[in-house]
């Protein structure tokens, strides 16, 4: 390697032999004919404080998490940024891709060869592989990059290209024995390998070939040949003129030896940035009580001597400042300082950022991932058979109970209650049989949703319209099979016309459920905080459904309330579809109203007709009452979905 003299490093220093004998193998400057080069330049990071300080007092104001950082990475190479816990690496990384930044101010600048780009932009030439791989587990391999690639390529692609796109990251990344296997469940349904499912993790962002690849530990959890796999992989991507920067946390020496660039970083700042081949050496020249012992990793060494410990904090301070003013003074640091300050060309300039002028805002168009999302949607419903084997026999002992206890109950005065009472049960399993246990179907995907939506690969919109009617199959079938149960095992009024109104009643009453459920996972994002405040406006909700209170003795100034609980109109459409038919009660005419109604009377009747028991109640006695109710139900399900919509685009807007 060739050292500029203005450039080269001081007489004497003892990383001098060091270059000289790695010319070879580690390119400094010399960037890849295309690509794009990142330079961030004093990038101060804060975020808000609600600690205490050091008499123990609450603090407020806000606390630095990175100061002044400064680097550069070049295509056809990777960069890893390390550092203990709390070091500052994933907030840096975070940065780059505009994730997490919620309640954070930042300052300094961030050019993407030579232009500062918007997040758009941004998004456009670049990948970002997460810590925590979030997968469908219901899918296979294949179908899983299928999809992607027909999300994230879109309208810039034929399928054909699609389609051989899939196959060759599937070669690239060594997934061809896994590609239709199940991604798997845990402690569920078994599926792939931890190693396997990070190299499906690239294979899903690298599907449209992006210029730049950002990866936060990407090794997190694997055993070290897993984890040489994984950085094999990324050398062999930057190898393609990729610009790769990524996070990790004590790599072995293998792994460490295989990046080109390594940034140490400690409390926020940076303390080494330069050839991974170079870091001992650097170490040592720092002072002899610095040097790596031979039978150490570089790495873990460079992190012991960089991290802090509280029991001597002084001590270590002045560690951490002594390495880091030696970085500063050194060649590295100064070669840094001078490009990422404009002091210095970077290189020869070869590319532009032409190809960002122009782009749609999503890869694929509003049908397209309506569809690609509502097949997904279906498989992963089809393909989870516990949860639809549950909800099965759930339905059916539900249903079954229900019945047998109400087997063929003749229709008499002292029966009534029985019959309304099996009634309201309906409008009560319907909601308590799929409200609370349908939350956790929304919120186990939020995370998943808002790391997709966020990488613009689809709308809000697709998503929540998809799943909708992807779910609604069983959630039609499940209650028209408890229905059809119900109905003619209890001995109800037995026409066509009647039986159809019950089933679209229940049908709809689980709609509504549905949809209550999603509107308030949508709100409370997590099932411990959706399950504690549901309860608040359900239950109210039951109590005015109209079995345990009569319609005529609610007070008037909660009477409006009544007309709001979804339990009422359910049971409501209900009552009127069964006694409407109903025309007398067997046994409750041969004597006098006052008569029957006598505490002591054997034959107590609350009413001699159908028409009558409905009066009691202070329920509507025509069919148009018990349509408006079953149309009252249809419009609660629009409404509660809207409302259920808007609330996850307010969640995903204000989640960044």
């Amino acid at each position: 390697m060739s050292v500029d003299p203005v450039n080269a490093p001081p007489p004497g220093d003892p990383i001098q032999k060091s270059i000289e004998s790695t010319s070879k193998s580690v390119s400094l400057s010399a960037p890849a004919p295309t690509g794009k080069r990142l330079i961030w330049t004093d990038i101060t990071v804060s975020v808000p404080f609600k600690g205490k300080d050091s008499n123990g007092v609450a603090a407020g104001g806000r606390k630095t998490v990175l100061e002044q950082v400064s680097g550069i990475a070049h295509p056809g190479e990777v960069l890893a940024i390390m550092g203990g816990s709390g070091a500052g690496k994933t907030t840096l990384l975070n940065g780059f891709v505009n994730v997490d930044q919620d309640n954070i101010e930042r300052t300094g600048e961030l050019t993407v060869n030579g232009e500062v780009l918007d997040n758009t932009q941004m998004r456009r030439i670049s990948a970002y592989v997460q810590q925590v791989d979030m997968f469908l587990g219901t899918l296979k391999v294949k179908e899983q990059l299928k999809f992607s690639a027909q999300l994230r390529m879109g309208r810039s692609y034929t399928a054909a290209q699609r389609r051989e796109r899939v196959e060759q990251v599937i070669r690239d990344l060594g997934l061809t024995n896994a590609a239709n296997t199940m991604i798997g469940v845990p402690g569920r349904e078994k599926g792939i390998s931890i190693g396997e499912k990070k190299r499906l993790a690239f294979a899903c962002e690298i599907l449209t070939d992006p210029m730049i690849l950002f990866c936060d530990e990407p090794t997190s959890g694997l055993d070290s040949f897993m984890a040489q796999q994984v950085v094999a992989a990324l050398t062999d991507l930057a190898r393609q003129g990729k610009t790769i920067i990524t996070t990790i946390h004590q790599p072995s020496t293998q792994v460490f030896l295989m990046f080109d660039k390594v940034c140490f970083m400690s409390m926020g700042k940076v303390a080494y940035f330069g050839p991974a081949k170079l870091v001992a050496d650097f170490w040592k020249s720092v002072g002899p009580e610095f040097e790596c012992p031979v039978t150490f990793n570089p790495a873990d060494h460079a992190i012991a001597t960089l991290s802090k410990n509280d029991d001597e904090p002084e001590k270590c301070l002045a560690r951490i400042k002594k390495i880091r003013e030696k970085f500063e003074e050194s060649y590295w640091g100064q070669r840094l300082f001078r490009k990422t300050h404009h002091l210095q060309s970077s290189g020869k300039q070869l590319w532009n950022n032409a190809d960002l002028k122009k782009g749609y805002t999503y890869p694929s168009n509003w049908f397209t991932q309506f569809r690609v999302l509502f097949i997904r949607a279906l498989l992963t419903t089809i393909r989870n058979p516990l949860l639809l084997k549950v909800r099965v026999f759930q339905v059916l002992v539900t249903a079954i109970v229900i019945a047998a206890v109400n087997f063929r109950t003749p229709l008499t005065g002292p029966t009534l209650q029985n019959l309304e009472g099996m009634l309201y049960n309906c409008a009560r399993d319907m909601n308590f049989m799929f409200l609370f246990p349908s939350i956790n179907v929304i919120t186990s995907e939020l995370p998943l949703f808002v790391r997709e939506h966020r990488a613009h690969i689809y709308r809000v919109e697709t998503y929540y319209f998809a799943k909708t009617f992807a779910e609604l199959p069983q959630y039609t079938l499940l209650p028209f099979l408890y229905s059809s149960i119900v109905y003619f095992i209890t001995g109800l009024v037995a026409l066509p016309g009647r039986f159809f109104v019950f089933c679209l009643t229940n049908i709809l009453q689980c709609w509504v459920a549905i949809s209550i459920a999603y509107a308030g996972a949508c709100v409370f994002g997590v099932d411990d905080l959706s399950l504690t405040y549901m309860p608040i406006l359900v239950l109210p909700m039951l109590v005015f459904g109209g079995f345990y209170i009569n319609y005529k003795n609610i007070p008037v100034y909660l009477n409006w309330a009544s007309y709001l609980s979804w339990f009422r109109h359910g049971f409501d459409a209900l009552q009127i579809n069964q006694w409407s038919a109903i025309d007398e009660i067997p046994g409750c005419n041969a004597q006098t109203e006052t008569e029957l109604a006598a505490p002591d009377s054997l034959d107590y009747c609350p009413a001699h007709s159908g028409l009558g028991v409905l009066e009691r109640r202070g329920m509507g006695t025509s069919s148009w009452r018990m349509w408006l109710d079953i149309g009252i139900l249809f419009l609660m399900f629009v409404v509660f979905r809207l409302f259920a919509l808007g609330a996850l685009f307010i969640r995903v807007r204000f989640t960044k």
